[in-house]
């Protein structure tokens, strides 16, 4: 409602209130703030644009008659031009639009802090597949509301950070076939059935793997599914059925056998295995820091300056990996899994320094 003041005669002022003018005054402008939101988030056809608005607004956001629905999204468009600064390009072979430059009222401010590591993420995540996509998405979302003079800004950040998440390792390509159905069998905890060839099958054959799948997982610069093994042929691989166990994405082949089963995982497959770690660490380790590398942790610190861990892990092969990184500065004392594998590798190392037999 608009106030306006009159005088009185008995020497005070009044205060009125009048209606306001008609709330339909207010749609054009609200329209045109939701295009301006929409766009923001990727480009959209005129159909998504204006579902989205009405969304916001409501049903009548936009008229019925699509003559004069057509005629009021053109006037919203010009008014992104003319009157916020906004500019986009028409794609007549996708019908969409797309955001060029949010103007100032969309444009994104950052603090240098920000800045810097909006720019950290850029280069470790400047390409990427599978779910890295993800993430390249939202830098592309907030990449678009930069001013020009920011993103010069983010170019000349200096390379003193490096993330480290070692996004180029693998250079196999993912097929999205296999990719998505890998996905869906985690997501939709299906039984997935696939034909798997890794480097250390010395025929050079696939085996054929029917999988429980817990969960998909980015380590080390490579994709991993983690499962239980329910069914594989040839029977006499050295897999034992209804071991959890991981499985390279990029192995798996996509042929006439890769499937996501009706079969709904049952319960005892889907929560992971855990096993025993216990490992000590000298005393030049053990003073320090210690790293949480595994599940409910617990650390004994002794007199000389060593320490004594204790956790819990659902990857073995992972965990000897790790311990191994600390070179002589670990020795594992259990349990019976983790010193197997551990022993197991020492032993084709020493074979391998050592010429031992």
């Amino acid at each position: 409602m608009d106030c306006t003041i009159s005088a009185r005669s008995r020497g005070y002022r009044e205060i009125t209130m009048k209606p306001a003018r008609s709330s339909n005054e207010w749609l054009a402008p609200l329209r045109t703030m939701s295009l301006l939101q929409r766009l923001m988030q990727g480009p959209a056809s005129a159909d998504e644009l204006i579902s989205f608005v009405c969304s916001k607004i409501g049903e009548s956001a936009y008229p019925k008659t699509k003559s004069a629905r057509d005629a009021a999204f053109k006037h919203d468009r010009d008014r992104l031009k003319k009157k916020l600064g906004v500019e986009f390009q028409y794609d007549p072979v996708k019908n969409i639009y797309i955001l060029t430059n949010p103007g100032p009222f969309g444009i994104l401010d950052l603090s240098e802090d920000s800045l810097r590591g909006l720019a950290l993420l850029a280069r470790d995540f400047g390409n990427g597949f599978g779910e890295r996509a993800y993430i390249r998405s939202l830098l592309d979302e907030l990449l678009i509301r930069l001013s020009p003079e920011t993103k010069r800004l983010m170019d000349t950040q200096p390379e003193s950070l490096i993330l480290g998440v070692k996004q180029f390792v693998d250079k196999g390509e993912i097929p999205p076939k296999v990719w998505e159905a890998v996905k869906r069998s985690v997501e939709k905890r299906r039984k997935v059935s696939f034909n798997y060839l890794s480097p250390r099958y010395e025929n050079r054959q696939p085996v054929y793997f029917e999988v429980a799948p817990f969960h998909l997982k980015y380590q080390e610069g490579h994709w991993y599914l983690r499962g239980w093994v329910l069914k594989r042929k040839p029977q006499e691989f050295d897999f034992p059925e209804s071991e959890y166990i991981r499985f390279r994405v990029t192995y798996i082949q996509n042929d006439e056998k890769l499937k996501v089963l009706p079969t709904v995982i049952p319960q005892q497959y889907r929560t992971p295995p855990r096993y025993l770690v216990r490992y000590k660490l000298s005393p030049e380790i053990g003073r320090g820091e210690i790293s949480h590398h595994f599940l409910d942790m617990e650390i004994t610190r002794n007199a000389d300056g060593s320490a004594e861990v204790k956790g819990y892990t659902e990857d073995v092969w992972e965990a000897g990996r790790l311990l191994l990184s600390y070179g002589e500065g670990c020795v594992v004392l259990g349990g019976e899994e983790l010193s197997r594998e551990v022993r197991r590798r020492v032993e084709g190392m020493a074979k391998n320094y050592f010429f031992l037999d």
